[in-house]
């Protein structure tokens, strides 16, 4: 297991390096967070970079990278370390699902945005009975008259505001076994959202959707019909992964910013970095970077090399629940070393603060996490 990027990567993790250092990006971000706005200039200038094709083939317009999640990692990496909202590029990165499971038209519609960095595409399967537990889905599709009609409400529904589509997981309201999805049009008739406001990650919107008699067709299936929830949960691997990803490379800003800090700031004579205290926190910030660092790639690589790209379920949840953890610790110690600069000013740790204390929650409660990181640890040894 070799994690040292190849020349390629390293030219491509470099120009993302260049990027960021292009303009003080905090700026714009610290006024996207303020508004509550998604940073297309930021995202934009990544996608000019080829950042929405890494993990699409050469055939639909992508790299066609050997190692695309290994590069994926890197990327975020560097971006974390300028402090930038990675969280948001979640979707730019889910091209290929669209690719493996939509229609022609369906991929068209979608790739048609490739290199603008808009919000184009997003799940929606959470309601405000079926969270965690998918079974508890009450939304439902019924066949009338040759249509279809969708009615239902969903919740905590991230990038709702701004996507042109979300890919609906509902039941057959005749035949409440069969759980299908579909390829919704957000300016259809009968879709409705109300904006939630959440503690942080507040560059991505969130809402609750309302579809009340949505008027859908059989080619707007998303995927075989009765496949909704296996084709779903294929994708929360990569997205658990990806998470971790984006929490680890954050986490590393606050380091830096710490560590910084502490051999400026003096106290008694000296730099606190030289006190005890903070001597000790330094130590396991490091050492919870380190071991983030290490449990990610090696995912990223046991997906590229042994698995066709898909990340392992067992190795996902225990990256998004450590990860989730170890980052937001990271975060807590640089805060309480940065004392009240980190609470009293516009610096960016309290933002990372609120942003790393979501991801515990989104994308998979660290309860489900858990559960599923020690079930898959276990199962080769049940008789």
């Amino acid at each position: 297991m070799d994690f040292k990027l190849s020349d390629e990567q390293q030219l491509i993790v470099d120009s993302y390096r260049d990027y960021m250092e292009s303009e003080n990006w905090e700026t714009y971000f610290h006024e996207c967070d303020e508004k509550h706005e998604y940073p297309l200039r930021w995202t934009k200038g990544l996608c000019e970079l080829g950042f929405d094709r890494i993990m699409l083939d050469e055939e639909h317009g992508g790299l066609g990278l050997e190692e695309p999640i290994t590069t994926l990692m890197a990327i975020y990496e560097v971006l974390g370390q300028y402090g930038a909202p990675t969280y948001v590029l979640y979707l730019l990165t889910g091209y290929n699902t669209i690719v493996r499971e939509g229609t022609e038209e369906q991929i068209e519609a979608c790739l048609k945005y490739l290199g603008t960095g808009e919000q184009v595409v997003n799940s929606a399967c959470t309601e405000p009975g079926a969270g965690s537990d998918v079974s508890g889905l009450q939304t439902t599709y019924q066949r009338r008259d040759g249509k279809i009609y969708l009615n239902g409400t969903k919740t905590f529904i991230t990038s709702s505001k701004g996507v042109k589509y979300l890919i609906i997981m509902c039941r057959d309201a005749d035949n409440p076994d069969t759980i299908s999805e579909f390829f919704v049009d957000m300016s259809k008739p009968g879709v409705s959202l109300s904006p939630l406001t959440k503690l942080g990650l507040r560059m991505d919107s969130c809402c609750e959707v309302y579809l009340n008699d949505v008027e859908m067709e059989e080619k707007d299936f998303f995927g075989k019909e009765g496949n909704g929830f296996n084709r779903g949960v294929s994708d929360f691997n990569f997205e658990r992964w990806l998470v971790g990803a984006c929490d680890y490379g954050t986490a590393i800003s606050a380091f830096e910013d710490a560590a910084k800090h502490a051999w400026t700031r003096v106290a008694f004579g000296k730099p606190i970095a030289r006190f005890q205290l903070n001597s000790l926190k330094f130590c396991n910030m490091k050492i919870k970077l380190d071991a983030m660092r290490n449990m990610l790639y090696e995912a990223a690589w046991n997906a590229d090399v042994n698995l066709g790209g898909d990340v392992d379920a067992g190795q996902a949840a225990r990256c998004k629940y450590y990860c989730a953890n170890a980052s937001f610790e990271v975060v807590d110690d640089a805060m309480q070393i940065l004392g009240g600069i980190s609470v009293a000013s516009e610096h960016r740790i309290n933002r990372i603060w609120r942003d790393l204390r979501v991801d515990r929650i989104s994308g998979g409660t660290d309860e489900m996490m858990i559960l599923t990181g020690s079930k898959m640890a276990i199962k080769p040894y049940r008789q």
